[in-house]
């Protein structure tokens, strides 16, 4: 009678066995972390891409024009309102916009506003002031869209924006 247990296997101590245990164990220390932190990550990401509306669809799509003076000199309104980081001073219009652009922006330095949103509402002109982060303390504006004076003068700021409309903007001295 022999004194071995017939149904204990004798490790395998081969090469190839060896390998695997060992591929195994590293599997299960570094590979279960790192697949919980994909998971996790994946999980941030769908929260982001619904917070900033990541693959959101443009349902508000309309292009006022801007026209600018200082000091009776015509300027050019720059490229990259709302886009381009120093000139992207308040978000607090993200979350009806597409990721890295404000609702109310430029692209170029033709005048043309650009008014794209995930919503139907509506915007106005001292949003893109905010959104600009032009200083116009200390400063006598004059507004008129299409031709009409808004009056009185500093109420120019809740302008709602309108497809097409032509807004010029006189900055002078106070």
């Amino acid at each position: 009678m022999s004194n071995k247990n017939p149904e204990k296997k004798k490790r395998d101590d081969s090469f190839v066995s060896v390998n695997r245990r060992k591929r195994n164990r590293y599997l299960k220390i570094v590979g279960i972390p790192i697949g919980v932190a994909v998971i996790i990550l994946g999980v941030i990401v769908a929260i982001q891409a619904q917070e900033h509306g990541l693959g959101a669809k443009i349902v508000y799509h309309i292009h006022p024009h801007l026209n600018m003076t200082v000091d009776g000199k015509s300027v050019v309104v720059p490229q990259g309102i709302g886009i381009n980081s120093t000139l992207y001073k308040d978000h607090s219009l993200d979350k009806y916009s597409t990721p890295e652009i404000a609702p109310v922006h430029t692209h170029d330095r033709t005048g043309t506003i650009h008014v794209e949103s995930t919503v139907n509402r509506p915007y106005n002109f001292g949003q893109l002031l905010s959104i600009w982060g032009l200083n116009l303390n200390n400063k006598s504006v004059n507004v008129t869209v299409d031709g009409k004076v808004i009056s009185p003068p500093d109420s120019f700021r809740n302008h709602v924006f309108k497809d097409r409309e032509n807004i010029t903007m006189a900055i002078g001295k106070a």
